[in-house]
């Protein structure tokens, strides 16, 4: 049997870049004083992808690094510090709270329990469901099980 091998964490590409993309790319590397033109398209790719994520897709990056390791400070560190939409962290005994820019926010207790809910006008953090969400069963799925007859109450007349 052959042996598990670990996963390499980076992999080599090349890409063809138009030469005014580039010369913004360059640009950006040498105003924030960064050692290679690599490393500046990773870090702008990086931001690119985290503008995009929902408070769903952070939620499973906080869950993700929670099962490899159960510390919330080097969670919230690593995960949440440098995350382009946080915007707020807020570290307890018991748990981490943070928002995001949109007003969305998230939390993860130490037993590995989270929820999401919203940054207030105030900036406390309000709490008021548990992630992952449960699928909430249709009206029509509700009175299919009951025994009503859903036709009868589709008929507009």
């Amino acid at each position: 049997m052959a042996e598990d091998q670990e996963k390499p964490t980076t992999e080599r590409r090349v890409h063809v870049l138009p030469v005014e993309l580039l010369e913004r790319v360059r640009t950006y590397q040498t105003d924030n004083n960064i050692p290679s033109e690599v490393e500046a398209v990773r870090r702008l790719l990086s931001e690119a992808l985290q503008a995009r994520d929902t408070i769903d897709d952070i939620m499973k990056q906080v869950r993700a690094y929670f099962r490899q390791d159960r510390d919330l400070r080097a969670m919230a560190k690593e995960v949440l510090s440098g995350h382009i939409l946080v915007n707020r962290i807020v570290i307890n005994d018991a748990d981490v709270e943070f928002g995001l820019r949109n007003g969305d926010a998230g939390s993860i207790r130490n037993d590995g329990s989270m929820k999401i809910g919203t940054v207030q006008d105030d900036g406390g953090i309000w709490l008021k469901e548990d992630w992952p969400r449960t699928p909430k069963e249709s009206t029509r799925d509700a009175k299919n099980r009951a025994g009503a007859s859903v036709l009868d109450e589709e008929i507009p007349f």
